[in-house]
């Protein structure tokens, strides 16, 4: 199950770059870096606004700067703290008051607390199904490519009975075992997506 790829193309990258607003000189290293959640809200704006009719106003962009601009309006609605975006209902309520002020009404599903593996797969499943990109956080992950960290799932596969997340992850679309990400040690795990 994979959702529409080219909306995650921006530039030569998969989905933003968190980096860019250092780049750009709008954030120093250091908040730019705490800043994924921001990038991740980004993608699922952007791609909101290009397949779905009804929320086409929450984004009005095709080039890379557009998209800068647009996490830059999102960094006013999603504040990272020293330690980024902490929770899935800071980032939940942030999306929503953006789109609130953009006349779009959205529906929220949330999945805190992610522990068990058939619920989270489910949930993960059910978002694309929708044709929404998922939102994912996981603090203090074992793996150091979630650590501490928000990723954007694009897709899902399953290989000799293996569940594959294709993810946008630092601008680049990477896929990891569901298995590993869930089973992995974290102190958290969450997910989110919006209708």
């Amino acid at each position: 199950m994979i959702i529409n790829q080219k909306s995650f193309e921006i530039g030569d990258s998969f989905g933003g770059k968190q980096n860019w607003l250092s780049e750009k000189g709008v954030l120093t290293k250091f908040w730019s870096d705490r800043s994924c959640g921001v990038v991740a809200a980004a993608n699922i704006i952007k791609f909101m606004s290009e397949n779905h009719p009804d929320k086409g106003n929450l984004y009005h962009g095709s080039e890379k700067d557009d998209f800068i601009n647009l996490m830059i309006e999102l960094y006013k609605y999603l504040t990272p703290k020293v330690w980024g975006i902490p929770t899935i209902s800071k980032m939940g309520n942030g999306i929503e008051r953006y789109s609130r002020d953009r006349g779009i009404n959205i529906k929220i599903h949330y999945c805190s607390w992610l522990i068990d593996s058939d619920e989270g797969s489910k949930f993960i499943r059910q978002g694309l199904a929708s044709n929404s990109p998922v939102l994912l956080l996981t603090w203090n992950h074992s793996d150091k490519e979630f650590r501490n960290h928000w990723v954007t799932v694009t897709g899902w596969d399953i290989i000799y009975g293996e569940e594959y997340m294709t993810v946008s992850n630092w601008g680049e679309r990477k896929t990891y075992s569901y298995r590993d990400w869930i089973m992995g040690k974290s102190l958290y795990k969450g997910a989110i997506y919006f209708e």
